[in-house]
């Protein structure tokens, strides 16, 4: 009998610790999972509604406003009807992280482990995954490296890793989608109100999921938009 051919997917992760007002009290990190050989036409489609509302350069969730609304409510609609397209993330309450006590005062370590929380109950020990990273040019070069062998490691025998790779979000649309969802998530969390045209895009997002608004989690096995609380330490 021959193995059962396994399936190959990308993955796209981003996180809003360094772009979120320090005055809130969550951060999300999230990521975004399509089948390698569909990634392609995923674009493309992304790029033909840019194209049909006149929109150019990057998207994400810093952009949404009133003369873009049209193009991010059809995105919206994009990602939601897709059977391609599936999204989690872990929303953290940053009162609750004690790196001194549990991550040697390491605050980068800290945010290692919640990457691996994020990816650990979502990748199935029996497909072949390709991660990529929004990561930020100014960081410490080391931080992707060390990122990148703690997660290898601690995902080994659960998942394969084929490839752990940075990505600039300006060049990649996929990572300018978990950006754009992040943003809506982590928006509702900390209970913002102060734009109107992304409260419409919450509303949209939330009303196509079937829930009052985005602030809520999940079972671990659901598989469309899957959120996370972790209750840190």
């Amino acid at each position: 009998m021959e193995p059962a051919q396994q399936s190959v997917f990308n993955v796209y992760c981003d996180e809003s610790r360094h772009t979120s007002d320090k005055a809130d009290r969550y951060a999300v990190i999230g990521a975004l999972c399509c089948p390698r050989d569909r990634k392609r036409e995923i674009i493309h489609d992304i790029h033909l509604l840019k194209k049909q509302y006149a929109t150019q350069g990057e998207f994400g969730w810093s952009k949404v406003s009133p003369n873009k609304l049209a193009f991010y409510l059809a995105l919206i609609d994009y990602f939601l009807n897709s059977q391609d397209l599936s999204f989690r993330c872990i929303v953290i309450d940053r009162t609750t992280l004690d790196h001194d006590r549990f991550n040697e005062g390491d605050k980068e370590l800290g945010f290692y482990k919640l990457y691996y929380q994020l990816l650990v109950h979502w990748l199935e020990p029996q497909e072949v995954y390709y991660l990529y990273l929004d990561w930020q040019q100014n960081s410490d070069r080391n931080c992707f490296a060390n990122l990148r062998e703690m997660l290898k490691r601690k995902l080994s025998g659960r998942a394969r890793i084929e490839c752990l790779e940075p990505v600039d979000s300006q060049e990649q649309p996929l990572t300018q989608l978990v950006d754009l969802l992040i943003g809506a998530v982590g928006y509702q969390w900390n209970k913002r109100e102060t734009s109107e045209a992304k409260l419409q895009f919450c509303h949209q997002l939330a009303e196509g999921l079937g829930k009052a608004n985005l602030r809520f989690s999940t079972a671990k096995a659901e598989p469309k938009f899957n959120i996370f609380q972790w209750i840190g330490r």
